[in-house]
C-alpha cells in the first residue's frame, strides 16, 4: 500500500480498512510482488559475507542495491533519483536471458557486480575466505591467485567462472547447482517481466467452521481458498513471501503438521510450550456472547518478537496478515526488533525522534488487521531486554522467532552471544530457522556448545514443511544457493523444579545449595507471571497510537498440574507410605470399551453437536444397521476399526470433516438392512449343514484325485493344474507357477477385478438409487469391501493352510480344556479313588445298599428317557412343516454346478451333505468299508425304508430341524462377533498377530503335526486306536507292537486327513466358491445378469 493510502487508512477504523485494503489489493498485486527481489537478494546475502559486503557499501555507492542493508530495487539512495519504471514485458516463453546480455538493466549490473566481487571457485586457486563447509569436505587447496568470475554459463546465464576452460574442466561440479541457478534466472526475470501477479491476491477470513490442513502448501492454500495457482513458477514466487508468517503459524497452531509421533519430530517439551500458547492461540468460545450476562474479560493480545528482523519486516502486510487468519479468535502484536529492521524502508518510515514515550522510536502500525498490529524497533534486543521495556515475559502469551539468524555463523556468531542467555531465562519458546541444512547444524551445534545443558530442544531440527519453494542466489558468491526458511527448530530456556530437603539427603552440601538456588529461582519466575497485573497495562493493543485505551487485567496462568513424582509423595504421605493402587485396565472386549471406541471414531462430529453433558444412546448417533441393538454393537465395533486404520488413517490428512464418515457408515447401514430381510427368507440350516458341506466334499474329493495322479514317474502333472481343471474358477485363471512371476501377477489382478465386480453387483442390488449416484462413497465402500473383507479375510487370511492349522491348535486346546474341567466337575464330589500299584487292580466290592441304589438310578433315568421322548414327539406334531420350494432357474454358482435345477432346496435332515462329507474327510469309505456301508444302509431305511421315520416333514425331520435352527439362532451372532474381534483385532486394533507363518517348510510339517495331535486328543483313546491304528486297508497294529509305533501311526494317519488343507491356491478355489453360494442364495439376480445389466437397471 503506498504511503498516502496507508495515511488514509490510518484514520479509519478496523473494519474499514479492512475493506479499502480489499479494493486495493487487485491493483497492488504486481507491487506487492515487485518488492522481492530486493527480499530475493537481502536474503541471498548471508551472513557469510555481511562484513565484505557493508565495506562494499561504502566504497562503493552503486553497490547499495546489493548489500543487506540495500533499498528496494524500485528505490535508490535518497542522493539518486528514482529511476524510470521500466517498460520492458517479457513473456514467459522469454524469461532466460544471461545476466550480461538481459533486456532489464538491474541484471546488468548485478553482473558486473559478481565480476567486481565473486570469486571463482575452481579448486586450483586458492581460498579465498574463511571455509565453512561440512565435515568431510575439503576446501580449495590450489596455487593459482584468486580470480574474478567472468565467464558466464551459456545453460544457466549466471558469471560463474574466471575462463570458459575452468568451466569446462570443473563442468561436473557445476552441472550440481546449473538447473537451480537457471531457475533462480528466470524467476527473477519474471518478477520484472511486468506481468500481473494474480497469485498475490490472497485470501481473506475463513468460516468459523471451516479447518485448515497444514500438512504442506497444496493442502494449507486448499482449505485456506487461495486462488489456483497454474505454474510451478507462480508457486515460488508466492511461497516465498508466504514461508515467513505460515512457517511460525505452522509451529503454534494446533493443527501443525509437527506431532509426537514417530518422525513428528516434536518433544514432550515441545508439546507443553506450545499447548500453553495455543491455550490463548485457540481460546473457547463457551460462555461469549452478545448480551451484558454473556461478556467476558478479553485476553490481552499474543506477542510474537522477531529477532534479527531483514527482509521480513519489509514485507507486504497483507502477508503477515495470514498469520492472523490462521488464528482468528486472539489478538496478535508482532514486534519486529533488530539493527536492520528497517531496511528497505527507509523512506516509506522515516525513524522517529526516541522521547521518554517512545523510548527506542518503535513505529506502531496499529492498522494493519483489526486483530493485529506490527511494531518494529531499529535496535538490538539484548539492549532492549536489559532495560525490562517488555518484562514480564509468560509462555502462555510470547515467543520468540528468528528467521535466518545466523547463530554459529563465524561473522555473526558474536552479536549472538549476549542475546541467547536472556532469550533461555525468559524460559519462552524460541522458533529458529536456516537457509539450509548446514546453516541449521551450525545454528543448533553453536547453541548446544554455549548453553548445554541450559536448554530444551522443542522441535527437532529439520526441513520446514512450509520453506520456500523458490531458491535464491547470493551476488557476492553464485555458488552460494539458500532457500528461504529451509530448515525450522525451537527450543526454550531449561526449567528447574524446586525440590525438598528430604530429596537432598544424600546429596553433599554444595549441590544442596545449586539445586535449591535453581528451585528458588524457577519459583521467582513462577511467581513474576501471576504478580503482573500493573507492568501488564505496557501490554496495550491501542487502536490509535494517539490514544491508549487502558487493558482488562490478564487472565492468570492456568495452574499447573502437579508432576507424577509429586503425585506419588502426597499418595505416599497420605497412605502411610503405601504405594498407591495401580488403576484396573479395561478389556478392550467389554461393552463399555466397545462403546468409547465407536464414540470416537464414528460420532466424532455428532458428539461436537451434542451437549457435553448429556450422553446419547449409540442408536440415537448412527443409523441402525441390523434390528438387534447387540448386534449393532458389535458390527460398529468392527466398522469403527476398519474406518480408523484405512480410511481416517489418510483421509483426515486431507480434511478434518468427519461428514464423510457418517455418509459412509449410512451405505453400509443400507446394504446391511437389505442383507438382514433377505437373510430372514434364506434356509440357513439347509446352505450349512448341506450345500456348503456339499462344496467341501468336492473340494476333498477333487484335491485328493489332483495330487494321487494315476500316471507314474517319469511322467509329471501339476497337482494345481488339475484341480483348477476339476473346480475351475475364473478369477483364479491362470494357475499361478513357482519361478513365474508373470502367471502370479496376473492371477492376482484377474481376482482383484473379480472382487471389484462381485462387489459392484452387490451394491447395485442392495443400495438405494440415491447412494448408487454417488460415485466417490461406492469407491470406498467398494474398496473396503472388497479389500479389507474379501480380499484380506476371506481369499487372504482363510485361505492360508498355517492359518487354518493353528486355528484347530487353538479349538483343540479350548475343547481340550472344556473336557479336562468337565471330568474334574465330574468327579469333585467324590472321593479320590487310592492310588494303587502298577499291575495291580482293586476289586470291586458289592453291597445290597449299591445294589439297590444303582438300581433306582437306572429306573430314574428310563423314566425320564421315556418321558422325554414322549414329549419331543408330541410336541414335534405342532412344528410346521418343512415344505419343498423348487427354484424355477438354476441359482447355484460357478463353483457349485447342480445336474438337476429344479431339484428340492429342501431335503431330509438324514440327507444332508454334511454326513457324506464328514465320511469323506475321514476316508470311511477307504478305512472301514464296512462301516460305511452299514451307515449307509441305516440312512437309507430312515428315509425311504418302512414308516419313512426321517423323510422329509416327519415328526423326526421336523423336531431335528427345530433344533438345528436354535443353533442359527441370532441370539449366538453377537458372541461370535465379539471373539472374532478378539482374534483379528487384539486390543481394538490390527497391531501384529501372535499367530505368524512358519518360516520354513519344517516349522510348517510340525505346525501341521500340531494340528494332527490336537485332533487325536479329542478322540478316545479306543476309538484312534480302532480307527487310525492300522494301515488304509484296514488291518490292525499287532498286539506286541510298541506303544510308541502305535501313537506315531495314528499321528500320521491324522495328518494324512489334513492333507486336504495343505494348500492355499485349492483353498482359494473352496472359499470363494462358499462366498459365491451365500451371495446367489441371498442375491438370485447375481446369477441372472451381469454387473452392467445391474447397474443399467438401477441407474437408467
Amino acid at each position: 500500500m503506498a504511503p498516502s493510502l496507508r495515511r488514509a487508512a490510518h484514520s479509519l477504523c478496523g473494519q474499514c480498512s479492512t475493506a479499502l485494503r480489499g479494493r486495493l489489493s487487485q491493483q497492488g498485486a504486481s507491487r506487492q510482488l515487485a518488492a522481492m527481489s530486493s527480499l530475493s537478494k537481502t536474503a541471498a546475502t548471508t551472513s557469510t559475507n555481511k562484513q565484505s559486503l557493508k565495506a562494499t557499501t561504502a566504497a562503493t555507492p552503486a553497490a547499495r542495491a546489493y548489500s543487506s542493508q540495500s533499498a528496494p530495487s524500485f528505490k535508490f539512495s535518497n542522493s539518486d533519483k528514482p529511476s524510470v519504471p521500466t517498460s520492458v514485458k517479457l513473456s514467459q516463453d522469454d524469461l532466460f536471458h544471461s545476466f550480461s546480455n538481459s533486456p532489464v538493466p538491474e541484471f546488468r549490473r548485478r553482473a558486473a557486480f559478481m565480476r567486481q566481487h565473486a570469486c571463482c571457485p575452481h579448486p586450483d586457486h586458492k581460498s579465498t575466505k574463511l571455509s565453512t563447509l561440512l565435515e568431510g569436505e575439503q576446501p580449495a587447496t590450489g596455487d593459482m591467485l584468486p580470480a574474478k568470475v567472468d565467464f558466464e554459463c551459456p545453460d544457466c546465464g549466471v558469471p560463474v567462472y574466471c575462463s570458459k576452460e575452468h568451466w569446462m574442466d570443473h563442468y561436473e561440479e557445476h552441472l550440481k547447482v546449473c538447473d537451480t541457478l537457471r531457475q533462480i534466472n528466470e524467476d527473477d526475470h519474471d518478477l520484472r517481466s511486468g506481468r500481473v501477479f494474480h497469485e498475490a491476491n490472497l485470501p481473506d477470513l475463513q468460516l468459523d467452521d471451516a479447518a485448515v490442513n497444514m500438512t504442506n502448501w497444496d493442502t494449507f492454500m486448499y482449505t485456506r481458498e487461495f486462488n489456483a495457482v497454474d505454474s510451478d513458477r507462480s508457486m515460488r514466487q508466492i511461497t516465498r513471501l508466504l514461508t515467513y508468517p505460515i512457517t511460525v503459524g505452522s509451529v503454534l497452531h494446533e493443527l501443525s503438521p509437527y506431532n509426537l509421533q514417530n518422525g513428528g519430530r516434536l518433544t514432550t517439551e515441545g508439546l507443553k510450550s506450545f499447548s500453553a500458547l495455543r491455550y490463548n492461540l485457540h481460546p473457547g468460545r463457551s460462555g461469549r456472547g452478545a448480551t451484558i450476562q454473556t461478556l467476558r474479560p478479553e485476553p490481552p493480545p499474543v506477542r510474537v518478537f522477531v529477532l534479527g528482523a531483514r527482509a521480513e519486516s519489509s514485507l507486504p502486510r497483507s502477508t503477515w496478515v495470514q498469520l492472523a487468519h490462521l488464528f482468528p479468535e486472539s489478538r496478535l502484536h508482532l514486534i519486529m526488533i533488530g539493527p536492520e529492521s528497517m531496511a528497505n524502508r527507509d523512506d516509506e518510515f522515516p525513524l522517529p525522534e526516541r522521547t521518554p514515550s517512545n523510548p527506542f522510536g518503535a513505529i506502531v502500525e496499529d492498522r494493519v488487521w483489526y486483530k493485529m498490529k506490527i511494531s518494529t524497533i531499529v535496535d538490538y534486543y539484548h539492549t532492549i531486554h536489559k532495560t525490562g521495556h517488555f518484562a514480564p515475559y509468560d509462555p502462555y502469551f510470547d515467543c520468540f522467532v528468528l528467521f535466518h539468524p545466523g547463530l554459529g555463523h563465524p561473522a555473526s556468531s558474536h552479536e549472538w552471544e549476549e542475546t541467547l542467555p536472556l532469550l533461555l531465562e525468559t524460559k519462552v519458546p524460541i522458533i529458529s530457522t536456516g537457509y539450509t541444512q548446514q546453516d541449521l547444524d551450525r545454528d543448533v551445534e553453536w547453541v548446544r556448545n554455549k548453553s548445554r545443558g541450559e536448554f530444551d530442544i522443542l522441535l527437532e531440527p529439520g526441513e520446514n514443511s512450509f520453506r520456500s519453494l523458490r531458491w535464491d542466489l547470493n551476488d557476492a558468491d553464485p555458488q552460494d544457493i539458500t532457500c528461504g526458511n529451509w530448515g525450522v527448530w525451537a527450543f526454550r530456556g531449561k526449567r528447574y523444579e524446586t525440590t525438598t530437603k528430604d530429596d537432598c539427603i544424600n546429596t553433599t552440601s554444595e549441590s544442596r545449595h545449586r539445586t535449591t538456588r535453581k528451585g528458588s529461582q524457577s519459583l521467582t519466575d513462577e511467581l513474576r507471571i501471576d504478580v503482573r497485573l500493573g507492568s501488564l497495562q505496557q501490554r496495550d493493543f491501542a487502536m490509535s497510537s494517539a490514544s491508549v485505551a487502558a487493558l482488562p487485567p490478564r487472565l492468570a496462568a492456568p495452574r499447573t498440574r502437579p508432576s507424577a513424582v509429586q503425585q506419588q509423595r502426597d499418595a505416599a504421605a497420605s497412605g502411610n507410605g503405601r504405594r498407591p493402587g495401580r488403576a484396573p485396565s479395561t478389556d478392550p472386549l467389554s461393552d463399555k470399551a466397545t462403546l468409547m471406541l465407536i464414540r470416537r471414531v464414528l460420532c466424532g462430529q455428532k458428539m461436537g453437536n451434542k451437549g457435553h453433558d448429556e450422553v446419547h444412546p449409540i442408536e440415537e448417533l448412527l443409523p441402525s444397521l441390523t434390528s438387534r441393538n447387540d448386534v449393532d454393537l458389535q458390527l460398529y465395533a468392527f466398522l469403527a476399526i476398519i474406518i480408523r486404520e484405512s480410511v481416517q488413517a489418510w483421509y483426515n490428512k486431507i480434511t478434518p470433516d468427519e461428514t464423510f464418515v457418517g455418509e459412509v457408515l449410512q451405505v453400509i447401514a443400507h446394504c446391511s438392512r437389505a442383507l438382514e430381510q433377505r437373510f430372514r427368507t434364506l434356509d440357513v440350516e439347509s446352505l450349512v449343514l448341506d450345500e456348503i458341506p456339499d462344496l467341501l466334499d468336492r473340494h476333498i474329493t477333487a484335491y485328493r484325485t489332483s495330487h494321487d495322479p494315476v500316471s507314474q514317474e517319469p511322467i509329471t502333472v501339476e497337482s494345481r493344474e488339475v484341480y483348477h481343471a476339476l473346480c475351475p474358477l475364473p478369477q483364479l485363471s491362470p494357475v499361478p507357477k513357482v519361478g513365474d512371476e508373470k502367471s502370479v501377477q496376473e492371477q492376482n489382478e484377474n481376482e482383484a477385478a473379480y472382487r471389484q465386480l462381485l462387489v459392484q453387483a452387490v451394491l447395485a442390488i442392495l443400495l438405494p438409487t440415491e447412494d448408487l449416484e454417488n460415485p466417490c462413497l461406492i469407491a470406498i465402500v467398494g474398496q473396503i469391501f472388497s479389500e479389507l473383507i474379501v480380499g484380506n479375510i476371506t481369499a487372504g487370511k482363510a485361505s492360508q493352510p498355517w492359518l487354518l492349522y493353528e486355528s484347530i491348535c487353538i479349538a483343540g486346546r479350548i475343547l481340550g480344556d472344556k473336557k479336562t474341567r468337565a471330568t474334574q466337575r465330574m468327579v469333585s464330589g467324590r472321593h479320590a479313588p487310592p492310588v494303587k500299584a502298577k499291575g495291580k487292580t482293586e476289586r470291586i466290592k458289592w453291597s445290597a445298599q449299591a445294589v439297590f441304589l444303582t438300581m433306582i438310578h437306572f429306573a430314574v433315568m428310563m423314566f425320564s428317557s421315556a418321558r422325554f421322548l414322549i414329549t419331543t414327539l408330541v410336541a414335534s406334531s405342532s412344528l410346521p412343516l418343512r415344505q419343498p420350494v423348487v427354484s424355477d432357474t438354476s441359482a447355484n454358482s460357478k463353483s457349485h454346478d447342480d445336474d438337476d435345477p429344479g431339484k428340492p432346496a429342501k431335503v431330509p435332515v438324514f440327507s444332508f451333505k454334511i454326513w457324506q462329507c464328514v465320511g469323506n474327510f475321514i476316508q470311511l469309505d477307504s478305512r472301514m468299508p464296512w462301516l460305511s456301508g452299514f451307515l449307509s444302509l441305516v440312512q437309507y431305511q430312515a428315509v425311504h425304508g418302512p414308516g419313512r421315520l426321517l423323510d422329509l416333514d416327519s415328526p423326526l425331520d421336523r423336531l431335528l430341524s427345530h433344533y438345528i435352527q436354535q443353533l442359527f439362532s441370532a441370539s449366538h451372532l453377537p458372541g461370535v462377533l465379539r471373539t472374532l474381534r478378539g482374534v483379528l483385532f487384539p486390543n481394538n486394533a490390527p497391531g501384529k498377530s501372535t499367530l505368524a507363518p512358519p518360516s520354513s517348510h519344517d516349522e510348517f510339517v510340525a505346525l501341521r503335526k500340531r494340528a494332527a495331535r490336537a485332533l487325536l486328543g479329542l478322540l478316545p483313546t479306543g476309538v484312534a486306536k480302532i480307527y487310525l491304528g492300522g494301515s488304509k486297508g484296514g488291518g490292525a497294529l499287532s498286539d506286541t507292537g510298541d506303544a510308541a509305533q502305535s501313537g506315531s501311526v495314528m499321528l500320521a494317519g491324522m495328518e494324512d486327513l489334513l492333507m486336504v488343507l495343505n494348500d492355499e491356491y485349492c483353498n482359494k478355489h473352496l472359499m470363494y466358491g462358499v462366498l459365491e453360494l451365500i451371495l446367489v442364495r441371498l442375491m438370485p439376480e447375481l446369477s441372472e445378469k451381469g454387473v452392467g445389466e445391474l447397474w443399467e437397471e438401477r441407474l437408467g
